[in-house]
């Protein structure tokens, strides 16, 4: 019998600073601290976190790690699901609301998506997710908006900005 997995365990993303990544991921993600889970040096310096996000039921590691840090500057390692897209225009204005600049909407290959970053230079994405899951999608790359699009291939993976007004 092959071995099986049970799921994903948790999440890791490198930081370069851990109070300025806790405190962005609080603000914008209305991510919480578990701080019962600080993983500790011996000496007792804290050098990874752990973050829980509302209506995510995977643990989020916040990792001191300068150098992965930017290794991977500009790369979007995860991408988050919203409902809908009501749900999404939702995040724009609660982005817009803390002056965090992020990509337009757009169109992708099944659904809807912004990306912004966090202070490392990392994209994160939110995704519409599909309404009846994932068994029945199909990829549509005729609708997909490259035009300034995040998903236009040969980019840095870099968003188009969009600053709140």
């Amino acid at each position: 019998m092959n071995p099986r997995l049970t799921g994903v365990h948790h999440l890791k993303i490198p930081v370069s600073d851990l109070p300025t990544a806790i405190a962005w991921f609080e603000t914008a993600m209305a991510a919480t601290h578990v701080r019962k889970f600080d993983h500790r040096h011996p000496d007792g310096t804290v050098f990874a976190v752990i973050m829980s996000l509302p209506g995510v039921n995977i643990p989020l590691e916040l990792r001191l790690s300068p150098a992965a840090t930017t290794a991977a500057a500009g790369s979007d390692p995860v991408t988050f699901g919203v409902t809908d897209l009501d749900a999404l225009r939702r995040w724009v204005t609660h982005l817009d609301g803390l002056g965090i600049d992020h990509s337009p909407v757009t169109t992708g290959f099944i659904g809807h998506l912004i990306e912004f970053r966090t202070p490392d230079d990392l994209c994160i994405r939110l995704y519409t997710d599909p309404p009846n899951g994932f068994a029945d999608v199909e990829m549509r790359p005729d609708q997909v908006d490259f035009t300034g699009s995040p998903l236009s291939p040969g980019t840095d993976r870099s968003p188009a900005r969009h600053s709140p007004s």
